[in-house]
């Protein structure tokens, strides 16, 4: 059995941070990603710190600059963004693709920020609006940043994004074995109302990814495996690509 030292439920973001400072620490939110990772690796030496009741959920809407924006706590649960009336319709959407059902009611944002899952259609979903992401409460950061960067300390407390204009468009294609399965390679587009288009796709590297071209596509290095080799997976990529691209530019 792994060994876990202790569990924490701090009952605060300041008491959360110092308890992470501490070493072999597993910040959990619902505990999907974190708690499997543990009872798997029984050499770990875990120390739980659990932020449920640290607050950090709910959904808001902004207005900043004339733009409409949400901000989503990092506790919030991924089946509370499907049917919520400030989430946009594209948002609903790839909610609904992420996860089972039955983990979507234990998963939060902020894990599905931290996992940086290649394969995650919701974070894709996200990248692709040009999501931001806030640690401790503080400092926003880009997500592609986030994504592209070494792992950063501090604590994910929320995510914000602008919501697409009347004017702008979306789109999401996929390609899977089922239509159940974890696609093996996704694409979801975001053309905005100045024209400006960019696609972000899953499932052709270790973290979800934005291309604006063919020639970004053909510089991806997706690795192989039981579903795809690399050749197959950047073809799918560029099909999926130009799908969206006729989709969205109509």
């Amino acid at each position: 059995m792994p060994s876990i030292l202790s569990y924490h439920r701090p009952q605060s973001l300041d008491e959360a941070q110092k308890l992470a400072s501490q070493k072999n620490t597993f910040i959990i939110g619902g505990g999907t990603l974190v708690i499997p990772d543990v009872l798997s690796s029984p050499t770990k030496e875990a120390v739980i710190i659990d932020l449920q009741a640290v607050g950090l959920t709910g959904i808001f809407s902004e207005l900043s600059g004339g733009q409409s924006s949400v901000k989503i706590g990092a506790m919030t649960r991924l089946s509370e963004l499907i049917g919520n009336e400030k989430i946009p319709m594209i948002v609903h959407e790839l909610s609904s693709k992420e996860l089972p059902s039955t983990l979507r009611t234990q998963a939060t944002i902020g894990g599905t920020i931290a996992d940086r899952n290649g394969e995650s259609i919701l974070l894709s979903g996200f990248l692709a609006l040009n999501a931001e992401i806030e640690i401790n409460c503080e400092t926003w950061i880009p997500l592609n940043q986030f994504l592209q960067s070494e792992p950063l300390e501090g604590i994910i407390t929320a995510l914000r994004f602008n919501i697409p204009t009347a004017e702008s468009e979306t789109s999401f294609h996929s390609v899977g074995r089922t239509p159940m399965d974890v696609p093996i390679v996704s694409g979801i587009g975001y053309a905005q109302s100045n024209g400006n288009l960019q696609v972000s796709l899953t499932g052709v590297s270790k973290i979800p990814v934005l291309v604006k071209s063919d020639d970004d596509i053909e510089n991806l290095d997706p690795e192989s495996d039981f579903r795809g080799s690399s050749a197959y997976r950047k073809h799918l990529a560029s099909v999926i690509f130009s799908r969206i691209t006729e989709e969205v530019q109509k």
